[in-house]
């Protein structure tokens, strides 16, 4: 589900922007494009636990011995809290502290922190590792690797090189949007607003996985029907298999109905003024 996850942080980040516009509040443009991207990146964080996730492969073995460490940990956690949940087989630690409700609180409670103290110096950090996560599943592996290739034109060749290429493609993009970020800023103002986005994005994730059939434990630790870890979601008949037909045909048609109405609404006042 990942490119449906990113969609769904960046469309719920831009339909809160379009909100807070239609009630008659100003949003900065920086706001809306930087969060908008934020929310898509930390969509994919909470997966994380799972070793064969698209963030976990953003980088090759690195990123899947974290995972594994996150995995590892999260079960042992798990087992240590409620010992009698039921499990599925090789489930591991997927789909526990990484899918609930205070995990996501802490994601913004810790974003909004640094946002607020050190502003755009370091909020930028956070913009470019969400864009990062972003592209890598968003745009395909020939796509990414063709933005090296764009850089340094005929010396991409073969299937390995290409493979190291479309890594780079997204830390490029990552890093040409952290610095456009950067230079458009206004100096001296609160980043604080990115540990909304951050949030924003990591809640999307475990709420959407909450449509599916496995559900999330979004309320640990509170213990429902005797179990701190209990999967909670939409009432079952409306749940669907992840990556099946649903999503693909109806969710994120839907999601992207959705951002296309809220883009509308947040550049309806530009394109008035400017005809103006």
């Amino acid at each position: 589900m990942g490119k449906s996850h990113a969609l769904s942080g960046a469309v719920g980040w831009l339909g809160g922007c379009a909100g807070m516009v239609a009630w008659g509040h100003s949003v900065s443009p920086v706001s809306v494009v930087a969060g908008a991207a934020v929310s898509a990146g930390f969509a994919l964080l909470p997966d994380i636990d799972h070793p064969s996730s698209t963030v976990s492969r953003t980088l090759g073995p690195i990123t899947r011995l974290i995972s594994r460490g996150v995995s590892d940990a999260a079960a042992a956690f798990g087992k240590a809290t409620c010992d009698h949940c039921d499990r599925r087989p090789g489930q591991g630690g997927h789909r526990l502290v990484t899918h609930t409700v205070p995990f996501a609180v802490g994601i913004t409670a810790a974003a909004a922190l640094a946002g607020h103290l050190w502003g755009v110096s370091v909020s930028i950090f956070i913009v470019g590792f969400a864009v990062w996560l972003a592209t890598h599943t968003a745009l395909r592996p020939n796509t990414r690797a063709e933005i090296v290739d764009a850089l340094i034109p005929g010396q991409v060749r073969g299937k390995r090189a290409r493979k190291y290429t479309a890594a780079l493609g997204s830390v490029i993009a990552a890093v040409v949007f952290a610095v456009a970020v950067r230079e458009v800023a206004a100096p001296g103002a609160s980043w604080w607003w990115v540990g909304l986005a951050a949030g924003w994005g990591t809640l999307a994730h475990s709420l959407g996985d909450s449509l599916t059939h496995w559900g999330s434990p979004l309320f640990w630790p509170v213990r429902l029907r005797g179990c701190t870890w209990r999967t909670v979601g939409t009432p079952r008949f409306m749940r669907f298999r992840a990556g099946g037909p649903v999503e693909r045909w109806l969710i994120a048609p839907v999601m992207a109905l959705v951002g296309l109405a809220a883009a509308y609404v947040l550049l309806a006042p530009v394109a008035s003024g400017y005809l103006g």
